[in-house]
């Protein structure tokens, strides 16, 4: 048997510690699907005892500003580094993206809110073919149709005339989508060359200042700052604001974009489980198979996509 030469040893420790990275980035998408998901029923709880979305966005992203920086102060690395144009961008889009977001859940069932986030996939997808000057491949067509149906459905718009159908939360909700597309493609970017921590340390400052500027004409916020309150502020602070985005933008890093969206698309699922154990929230068959319209079209297309990208990287 052939001994191995100094070359052939070096590319297989690489292998093993990238599938090893992969695995922990997978890891990682996981626990920050189920953290987003606890955090969003959390979050509709305290909307049912009166706080409003916009100070609950102020605050969560302040709550994980003070987390961020702790984190810097101890392992970061960005130190006297100042912020970037991308950086104050994705901090603005971030302001967008957690406001729309509190608001839909606000509005909408759980599972309803939160699928129609994740339709923000199909939206990368078709942002990267109007740039690119390149039509979709046709399984990523197919998969848009899928989605568009699945929306359709889920937002009860192919009901009968009977069922109520929230305008304003499905609009909201399509929203969100916006904004999480584009939080995706610009982190992607950022995250190509820059250290975790630092940089969500920046997003979230820019995110939170803007928060505390709108709090400013608002007023105290009595209701976020009761007792029976704080503590379900905080978590939504730490677990639907500081820890899921850190460890989403540490999975761009090391694993593929792709491969996180498919493992992001869980989050409808544990959300919808939580929100029917919690607060009895039913769907209807037809929201039902809606929603799983589109975790099937977009997990489809992200496998269709990821494909190409591995054979070009080998």
């Amino acid at each position: 048997m052939a001994a191995k030469t100094p070359h052939t040893a070096w590319k297989s420790v690489l292998e093993r510690d990238r599938d090893s990275l992969n695995v922990l980035g997978m890891l990682a998408m996981l626990l920050t699907v189920v953290a987003w998901a606890i955090a969003a029923n959390v979050a509709n709880r305290l909307f049912l005892s009166g706080v409003q979305p916009f100070e609950l966005a102020g605050a969560s992203a302040t709550i994980a500003t003070f987390g961020l920086a702790i984190l810097d102060s101890l392992v970061g690395r960005s130190h006297a580094k100042p912020i970037d144009r991308p950086q104050f961008a994705l901090g603005l889009i971030l302001v967008g993206l957690v406001g729309a977001d509190y608001l839909a859940i606000q509005r909408l069932p759980v599972a309803v809110a939160i699928v129609l986030l994740f339709t923000a996939p199909i939206l990368v997808v078709l942002w990267t073919a109007v740039t690119s000057r390149c039509l979709p491949a046709r399984p990523v067509l197919v998969a848009l149709i899928l989605s568009i149906v699945g929306v359709l459905l889920v937002s009860n718009l192919l009901a009968s005339h009977e069922a109520r159908v929230e305008w304003f939360g499905i609009l909201v909700g399509l929203t969100t989508a916006v904004f999480f597309a584009a939080y995706i493609v610009l982190s992607d970017r950022v995250s190509a060359t820059q250290e975790t921590i630092g940089v969500m340390l920046k997003v979230f400052a820019v995110a939170s200042l803007f928060w505390i500027a709108y709090q400013l004409t608002q007023g105290m916020p009595w209701t976020l700052l009761a007792r029976e309150n704080i503590l379900k502020v905080i978590y939504v602070g730490i677990a639907g604001n500081l820890l899921p985005y850190l460890l989403f933008f540490w999975c761009i890093q090391r694993i593929q974009a792709e491969r996180a969206a498919i493992a992001a698309t869980l989050e409808p699922v544990v959300a919808g489980v939580l929100a029917w154990f919690w607060f009895d929230q039913t769907l209807t068959g037809m929201q039902i198979v809606g929603g799983f319209t589109i975790v099937v079209a977009i997990t489809w297309m992200q496998f269709q996509t990821a494909i190409p990208n591995s054979l070009d990287s080998q």
